[in-house]
């Protein structure tokens, strides 16, 4: 029986989430087939609900969708019950319970790792409080790093820093990002610099101010990959430690399917699939 799996977004059209996935069935031996649907929100749960009793093993969830998924599920890790948002939904069978889980942290940690970064103890400036980043920052915080929240609204931030254990919530500084002078502020002394935010929105002038105080040598990751960015561009003459999304997506797709499967896939051939080479 042939394994079916896909990721579900606004719009999916160029995800490199069917090559990867395709890539580590092959890798496994896995007789399996990866698509991807663009959905619209109010489509969504439908949606879901058709490929499961269609007899889908898990399916991958990204913008803006993250939420809802969690709300679906019938059990939730424990990524998911802090977070508030899930990346992957497993179905054990057609009828059966909904797990909803999130590898995003996981995935932003070992990518960060990648460009030689220990996130322990280390201060994180992560710019943008929507899916992507809830999941993240409770990673972040598990492991032990301080985490400087920037978000043009501050309320939702703080949110998403309510939802942590009080233990870790401590570790979280929410920085309202209405300001030139509130990025700058934010970077002083940073080891890292993660944007959780559209590429293009680093295009705008007053978005990039402040990204002179970023330390020479600090890591820098910007979750969207694609074409160069203007973030890349922007921190090219302070830090060769710059990766875009690529790393992060094949990390935590590995872990989405070692949930799914029981077996993690060897990352060189994600790694290949994801950036087209042979």
């Amino acid at each position: 029986m042939i394994l079916r799996a896909a990721v579900l977004g606004a719009d999916v059209s160029k995800s490199r989430s069917p090559a990867i996935h395709n890539a580590a069935f092959r890798a496994l031996g896995v007789e399996g087939e990866y698509g991807a649907f663009s959905v619209e929100a109010r489509q969504f749960r439908n949606m879901v609900r058709r490929l499961r009793l269609e007899g889908y093993r898990y399916l991958n969830v990204t913008i803006p969708h993250k939420t809802k998924a969690a709300d679906l599920a019938d059990k939730q890790g424990p990524e998911v019950r802090v977070s508030g948002a899930a990346n992957t939904l497993l179905f054990a069978k057609p009828q059966g319970a909904v797990r909803a889980e999130n590898t995003d942290g996981a995935g932003l940690i070992a990518a960060l790792g990648d460009l030689g970064l220990n996130v322990s103890d280390k201060t994180i400036v992560m710019v943008g409080a929507g899916g992507a980043a809830a999941g993240a920052i409770e990673a972040l915080t598990r492991a032990g790093a301080r985490v400087r929240l920037v978000a043009r609204r501050p309320a939702v931030a703080e949110v998403l820093r309510r939802r942590l254990p009080a233990s870790r919530s401590k570790r979280v500084a929410v920085i309202g990002w209405g300001t030139k002078a509130a990025l700058a502020h934010a970077l002083e002394g940073a080891d890292a610099l993660v944007s959780a935010i559209p590429a293009g929105a680093w295009a705008e002038p007053d978005a990039r101010a402040g990204l002179e105080s970023l330390a020479r040598g600090a890591a820098v990751l910007e979750m969207a990959y694609g074409a160069p960015t203007p973030l890349a561009e922007a921190v090219r003459s302070r830090t060769r430690r710059y990766a875009d999304g690529l790393g992060m997506l094949v990390h935590q797709a590995a872990r989405a399917i070692e949930l799914a499967l029981g077996e993690k896939p060897p990352l060189p051939p994600l790694f290949r699939a994801a950036r087209g080479t042979p």
